[in-house]
């Protein structure tokens, strides 16, 4: 809040008549924008004294204003800021007085964050219930006095507000309120006069009344009721319950900045829903960060998998660690029932409650981390907007870090300015090019400028592609140039955001494999560099569906660059899959049209069609029944060869993947719950399940026929081969009985219970063993 030149307030704490009607209300308080002060901080004394000599403000800090494209030095009581935010012209006595209220806020605020600072050292920070509330508090009063949201949140015709106009115009009318801005204000009002507690307490009475779900669903899919007096409370409920408090710190020789709307700005999407994080800047060194509980490491393993799409899922803060007053654990405190939010209200609001205190470890970020932190505050930044910073080094290397990144091509055309103008008054730093042959720890770990990491040819090529300087046939003949460039490439941004999601969906589809492939890591066949546009248009239909399913954040933009991200990713993934025999098979097996989607992107011919061709000719010339034991033995054999070698082109492995995937698809459909106990109790997925290889022929033509009996009457169209005496007829018997065993080892993973249930039904009494590592019964399923 800017400096006033009579007190606005006498001593027994009523308002002043004499109190200025006209003022430069802040948006982004004044005490974080000394942060920023360009010169030495000075007291609040010494500032004062200074502005009685010379009537000037002399607080200062570096403004780059975006629409102007002008960089200068303004003081901090004319920035980030509107005349007359909050003048209430209700209250004919004070029309400042939701202002004076908001200092108050600020001022005990602004003393807790010093407190941060100076425990910096430490790497902890130890706040009391009543403290981190008050912070909390500040924090959501921030973020709903955003200059942006005074004429909306309750604007009863804005779409948004579609659920709630019946309620806004019904409280208007209570009140006599006759404006958005009004009512804004009113709840304004309330959110500073009630404390933590009491708004808490407020919301807990909806809560118990209306239940999580019922609120939830007047606000998305409903409506507010009109009698609703306290709604406003459940908005503080969510925003404190939702989130957990994380303090983040940049990194050595690094710093955050400030944007016009980087306090309380949200970053990320979970399942399509925003807000993973709430960011607030605090100071070049701190920022406080809110993040979903959905990412509480105790949570992870309890909910149901959700799609998240962040930049700064790398950072793992941890929430804070709670030291009970009472020495109990939070958990088991025998007074309050942690499932009524009444009862942990009270509890929360009560003096014991109160002597509670929060350990905070400080999260310090590494280098690029910080940048990438800076780089979201910088991807919101509106024309109109603005933004400060502490030193013309710092601001430099992250302006060139975030410039240097594709997907900010656009973007950072709003910075193109300001670098010029910092670039013009600093020296030149460090040598134009990077010794080679370094790893990207090793470069990312040096203090260079942010520049050096970007790799030219990848650059021009990306931005040859974004202005549409440069044309391609297809989508994948696009995508593999830039995955070859990638390759040769220095390490960058770009390359390490789809290298993280490619190791997201191989480590997933490498746990679904069925561990009998080998050769990990060798190149069997390279992709075409130009494929079709109809193979194009399957392919990537095909696998970016297929791996948002393996866990990979797939952008779905509609942008030139995070197409081309997306594209890449999955020739990227695909190129790793086809050295992963394991995974190729895992792969091939997804789907009954992924086989012939996944063979043309290679020559026909592949070095793994020769070995198939000329195996398959051996057994069927030369080999003896003898060789095996069994024809189950046999077909788990060939399979290893036809289907877990690699990459193929021929028609057996073909047609194994193709029928494998078809019957998976076809049992995997059954309904869990239409089994009979003990079956429907058991578990689903045995993960580590190995089938056997060997087995006596008595149970392998049972279960071999048995299972050509249940697929006849499950598949549709499907008739077993009967073989004969010609190489044709013989390999399509063989290929029904690999793509059994296929089938037996994903159930065995996946449906294990159906298994049972099923082999039960026929192989009860005969000493039958499937699996490595479990008993030999009369089912295949151990205790």
């Amino acid at each position: 809040m800017p400096p006033r030149r009579r007190n606005t307030q006498k001593t027994d704490g009523s308002s002043s008549p004499w109190a200025p009607t006209d003022q430069y209300q802040h948006f982004i308080p004044r005490f974080i924008l000394r942060r920023f002060q360009v010169g030495p901080v000075k007291s609040k004394a010494e500032r004062q004294k200074e502005f009685r000599h010379t009537g000037v403000d002399p607080e200062y800090v570096h403004y780059y204003d975006i629409a102007t494209g002008s960089l200068d030095i303004r003081p901090i009581g004319k920035v980030y800021g509107v005349p007359n935010f909050y003048q209430d012209v209700r209250n004919t006595e004070n029309i400042n007085e939701l202002e004076e209220k908001l200092a108050d806020l600020e001022r005990h605020a602004a003393s807790i964050i010093t407190d941060l600072h100076n425990a910096l050292p430490q790497g902890t920070f130890t706040l009391k219930r009543r403290s981190l509330e008050l912070l909390r508090k500040f924090l959501f009063v921030m973020h709903y006095r955003n200059v942006s949201c005074s004429g909306t949140y309750f604007q009863a015709d804005h779409p948004e507000n579609a659920g709630g106009r019946q309620w806004i115009e019904s409280f208007m009318k209570a009140r006599g309120i006759q404006s958005a801005v009004e009512i804004w204000l009113h709840f304004l009002r309330y959110y500073l006069d009630a404390s933590h507690s009491d708004i808490m307490r407020d919301a807990a009475g909806l809560v118990e009344k209306y239940g999580e779900q019922g609120l939830q669903k007047m606000m998305t899919k409903s409506h507010i009721p009109p009698d609703l007096e306290h709604f406003p409370a459940y908005t503080y409920h969510t925003h404190a319950n939702n989130y957990f408090f994380s303090i983040w710190e940049a990194a050595e020789g690094e710093e955050f900045i400030v944007t016009h709307n980087a306090f309380g700005l949200w970053e990320g999407l979970a399942n399509g829903c925003p807000g993973i994080h709430r960011i607030f800047v605090v100071s070049p060194r701190i920022a406080i960060v809110l993040r979903h509980v959905l990412l509480r490491p105790e949570l992870k393993e309890l909910i149901k998998p959700v799609s998240l799409m962040s930049s700064l899922l790398n950072v793992n803060p941890a929430p804070p660690t709670p030291m009970y007053a009472s020495g109990e654990d939070g958990i088991y405190i025998d007074h309050v029932n942690f499932q009524s939010a009444q009862s942990l209200a009270r509890y929360r609001s009560s003096q014991e409650g109160g002597n509670d205190s929060f350990v905070f470890k400080i999260t310090k970020l590494s280098r690029p981390q910080t940048l990438e932190f800076n780089s979201v505050v910088l991807v919101n930044v509106k024309k109109t907007g603005s933004l400060t910073f502490l030193s013309r080094e710092s601001m430099l290397r992250t302006a060139r870090a975030f410039r240097s990144l594709p997907v900010n091509f656009f973007a950072s055309e709003l910075l193109v300015p300001l670098i010029a103008q910092l670039t013009s008054t600093m020296e030149t730093e460090g040598s134009a090019l990077r010794p080679p042959l370094q790893s990207p720890a090793a470069v990312l770990d040096q203090d260079v400028d942010a520049l050096m990491l970007v790799d030219v040819v990848l650059y021009v090529l990306l931005m040859q592609i974004c202005t549409g300087s440069k044309r391609f046939e297809t989508a994948y003949d696009r995508a593999h140039l830039v995955f070859r460039t990638l390759e040769k490439a220095k390490p960058t941004s770009f390359a390490d955001e789809i290298n993280r999601e490619v190791e997201k969906a191989f480590k997933v589809c490498k746990k679904l494999e069925d561990g009998m492939s080998f050769a990990d890591g060798v190149s069997f066949a390279h992709f075409l560099p130009s494929i079709s546009s109809e193979s194009s248009s399957q392919l990537f239909q095909f696998m970016i569906p297929c791996m948002s399913r393996l866990g990979a954040a797939m952008s779905g933009g509609e942008g030139i660059l995070e197409e081309l991200q997306d594209e890449v990713t999955v020739v990227n993934f695909l190129a790793r899959a086809s050295s992963s025999p394991g995974v190729w098979h895992t792969l091939s097996c997804s789907s009954p049209q992924a086989p012939e989607i996944l063979s043309r992107l290679f020559k026909i011919g592949t070095p793994i069609d020769g070995t198939v061709a000329n195996f398959m000719q051996f057994m069927y010339e030369r080999a003896s029944p003898s060789d095996f034991s069994s024809g189950f033995h046999m077909a788990y054999s060939l399979r290893g060869i036809c289907g877990m070698s690699g990459p193929t082109t021929n028609p057996i492995s073909q047609n194994y993947y193709r029928l494998t995937a078809s019957i998976i698809q076809c049992l995997g459909r059954t309904m869990l719950g239409s089994l009979p106990e003990p079956y429907s109790s058991q578990p689903r997925e045995r993960p580590k399940a190995r089938l056997i290889y060997k087995m006596p022929e008595e149970h392998s033509e049972l279960l071999l026929s048995n299972m050509k009996m249940i697929l006849r009457r499950s598949l549709p169209g499907y008739e077993p081969s009967l073989g004969g005496d010609t190489l044709g007829k013989t390999l399509e018997k063989w290929v029904d009985e690999m793509a059994i065993v296929g089938c037996l080892a994903w159930l065995g993973k996946h449906r294990r219970n159906f298994l049972d249930y099923v082999l039960d039904g026929f192989l009860q009494g005969m000493n039958f063993k499937l699996f490595e590592d479990e008993e030999v019964t009369g089912s295949t399923y151990s205790n």
